[in-house]
Parts: structure tokens; C-alpha cells; sequence
């Protein structure tokens, strides 16, 4: 298939795809850019909305004219067209958060009886700066150096010594969003659009979300699955 016939191909699911999800259906030819122009405005698409992503869509737009009413005049590049195909499946077929998760049995997990020093230490060596806490096999809190501040932000707490234990910083590291919302939950089949959705919504309202949990339906209820951070999706959002 040579590159033109690729580029047409993604070009016709794209429009297929924006016309079933956010035009209900209606196949009038003059709605594809007029429906790009609405869905970055109102940013109902991380993707579309993207400043540079959105000006490769408008240039696709731009080739697909000219090749439909002047074939022989503009012929896309190979490399125009890969960046456009890779565009493509990103929108119509993004991944899902159980494929971009880490498994919670392979998160460094932190204990209750392990001293802040010691837990630290071992964010320092490994890399880590969070650490889910576990407790018979169960997630309660997240560890990161922010709990330091949360706790002795609570009644009360006036210091806080390397010696203490992760247990004695339970209100400050739990999952009840106390004193800081940080955390939040995602369903498994949620794309990863809506995950970095919630990173962005927590920097609009001025407070930094640590990691997304990963759980069947998006509950808190219910049992851990995995994580995910916002570094795990910025590979995810290059195209080459």
C-alpha cells in the first residue's frame, strides 16, 4: 500500500470515528473540521486538543482536499504519513489503563513498621518517589516525601524524626484524600485520555495528583489493580 493510499485510509476511520462519537452519525461532508474546531474548544479530546497534534490533523485536512480534487498535485511523505497513522490510532483506538497499569505486585511497597529514614533511603536508591504501604496484603496509604508536610500540617504535630515509623503517619498517608486530595481512582477499561485528564484537573485546581488506582470499576472499595503516574503516560502522547 503505498503511502497515499495509507494516508486516505486513516483519514477515512478518523472521520468515520469523529462523526459517530461526537456528531451522532451525520455524514455531511463539511463537518470534519468544523468538528476538530469544536472538540479542541470545548476539550473533550486530550489529543485533538494538543496544539501540535491538532495542527498535523489540520494539515491532514489540508492534503486530503487538494488529493481529492487535484490527485496529481500533493502527494503526503512517508514520514507525514506515519506520524499521521500513528495520530490516528491514538484517537480511534487509544490504549486502555489495564494496558498501561503497573501491576501492584511489581510497585516497591513500603511497610507500617519501616521508619521514615528507611523507607527514604530506599526511595533514593531505587528511583521511586512514592511508595504504596501495604498491610496484610492490602493497600492503605501511599508514602511520599508530601506526607512529611501533610502530617505536620495536622492538630498537633509539631515534628517528625527519621526514626518514626510509616504507621505513625497513617492520617497523612491514607487514601481518604486527608489533608490533600492526591490520589485517585481509574476502571480498568478507562483510556488514557481520561487518566491524563485527572493529572491535568488536579494542576487546574492547584493540586498535584501523585498516581492513579487502577481497579475494576473505578472504586475505592475495591481491590488494587495497579498504578499509574503521569510519567507512565508521557511516552504514550509522542508521536515520532
Amino acid at each position: 500500500m503505498s503511502s497515499k493510499q495509507q494516508f486516505l485510509k486513516a483519514f477515512r476511520e478518523l472521520e468515520q470515528y469523529l462523526r459517530v462519537e461526537y456528531d451522532q452519525g451525520d455524514y455531511r461532508e463539511s463537518t470534519f473540521m468544523g468538528t476538530l474546531f469544536r472538540v479542541r474548544g470545548k476539550k473533550e479530546h486530550a489529543i485533538i486538543a494538543h496544539p501540535h497534534y491538532f495542527d498535523i490533523l489540520q494539515q491532514a485536512a489540508q492534503m486530503r482536499n487538494i488529493i481529492t480534487h487535484n490527485e496529481d498535485v500533493c502527494i503526503p511523505t512517508d514520514r507525514f504519513t506515519k506520524r499521521f497513522v500513528e495520530l490516528v490510532a491514538m484517537i480511534t483506538h487509544p490504549l486502555r489503563a489495564v494496558d498501561v497499569m503497573t501491576p501492584l505486585e511489581k510497585v516497591q511497597q513500603a511497610d507500617l513498621d519501616h521508619t521514615i529514614g528507611e523507607t527514604m533511603e530506599h526511595m533514593r536508591t531505587s528511583g521511586f518517589s512514592k511508595m504504596p504501604v501495604i498491610k496484610d496484603g492490602q493497600l492503605i496509604g501511599v508514602f511520599t516525601e508530601r506526607a512529611l508536610y501533610y502530617y505536620l500540617s495536622l492538630p498537633g504535630m509539631t515534628q517528625v524524626s527519621r526514626d518514626q515509623r510509616i504507621k505513625d503517619l497513617l492520617e497523612a498517608i491514607d487514601l481518604d484524600g486527608n489533608p490533600a486530595p492526591y490520589f485517585d481512582y481509574l476502571p480498568k477499561r478507562a483510556d488514557v485520555y481520561q487518566a491524563l485528564a485527572k493529572f491535568r484537573r488536579g494542576i487546574q485546581e492547584k493540586n498535584k495528583l501523585e498516581m492513579l488506582f487502577v481497579t475494576q470499576s473505578g472504586r475505592k472499595d475495591e481491590r488494587i489493580l495497579g498504578i499509574i503516574t503521569l510519567a507512565d503516560l508521557a511516552e504514550i502522547m509522542k508521536i515520532g
